[in-house]
């Protein structure tokens, strides 16, 4: 019985200490880009794994797989393996901001620039 509890007590305290973050990240809904170009794109979050980004008034639309790992949003382009997964540096500010690495092509030695989004 003794061995049996120590067992139950080492699965517990290795469970709880390999436990993901608790403060997983939740988004939902249509965010705008506020910054630096007010309008420019929205990023719709559709489901817990789907987002669509958009230009509004053109025809731009790619649709992406999305998780995130510590910080960082990964995004997988849906229905295609032309292209590879990005990752961007993310950050949830409160329930209607985010803020993302630039979505757009940059200059790769330049310094990371980020975008800010409101719902």
């Amino acid at each position: 019985m003794r061995q049996l509890l120590i067992f139950i007590g080492l699965f517990l305290l290795t469970f709880t200490s390999c436990k993901k973050d608790s403060s997983k990240i939740s988004v939902s809904g249509i965010y705008t880009e506020a910054s630096p170009v007010n309008g420019r794109s929205q990023l719709n979050f559709i489901s817990t794994n789907l987002v669509i980004k958009t230009e509004p008034g053109g025809s731009s639309r790619d649709t992406f797989k999305y998780s995130f790992t510590s910080n960082q949003i990964l995004l997988t382009p849906n229905g295609t393996t032309q292209y590879p997964v990005q990752q961007f540096d993310f950050e949830k500010i409160d329930e209607t901001t985010i803020k993302i690495q630039n979505l757009y092509p940059g200059i790769p030695e330049g310094p990371k620039t980020f975008m800010i989004f409101k719902k």
